[in-house]
């Protein structure tokens, strides 16, 4: 059974991912974890402490997700075709990406909340820039592995906003199909 910190922690979490960080009140955190609004306060003493929180936490198990999609796939295509996964996996619980969700929300954030979404996206994009690198990928076009990492990871958060708009997944099986085309 998770304790109280982790049980706002996992609510806060959903309701940023549904509505952004401007929605979540520790009123409405109290509420759905069955406690008082200053047992939330107790355990997160400002909206930007539970913000860092949130966003170390869905880093260190994005982080994870990436390490077992290593383990599980050597290729390019099996890589990029398990991050497409993840993405489909945040879709399909008519969610956004939390770090992108919060990205959006960038002017109403303090600092540290800041260098903490700034290192979600680095860490995701140097994931990729090194499974571009390790293959000899049909990603051409004179653009570092760098830059495609850059672009890859823009385009799967772009892609699970507009798709959530449009109710498809027209964008993730794009991004599945350059995947595809990337390995050859």
């Amino acid at each position: 059974m998770k304790d109280k910190r982790e049980q706002i922690e996992a609510a806060a979490t959903q309701a940023i991912q549904k509505g952004g960080l401007n929605s979540v009140s520790f009123r409405d955190l109290a509420e759905e974890v069955g406690v008082k609004s200053s047992s939330v306060h107790y355990h997160f003493r400002t909206k930007a402490d539970l913000a860092q929180s949130v966003v170390r936490d869905y880093t260190a198990r994005f982080d994870a997700r990436l390490a077992e999609i290593d383990r599980s796939e050597s290729t390019l295509d099996g890589k990029l075709q398990g991050l497409a996964q993840v993405f489909e996996d945040v879709l399909s619980g008519n969610d956004f990406c939390l770090c992108g969700m919060m990205a959006a929300e960038l002017n109403g954030l303090d600092g540290p909340t800041r260098l903490a979404l700034r290192g979600f996206f680095e860490m995701s994009e140097q994931w990729l820039e090194k499974a571009l690198s390790g293959s000899s990928s049909g990603l051409a076009l004179g653009l570092s592995s760098h830059q495609w990492a850059m672009i890859l990871m823009s385009g799967l958060e772009g892609a699970i906003l507009v798709d959530r708009l449009t109710d498809s997944r027209e964008r993730l099986n794009a991004f599945r199909a350059l995947a595809r085309a990337a390995a050859t």
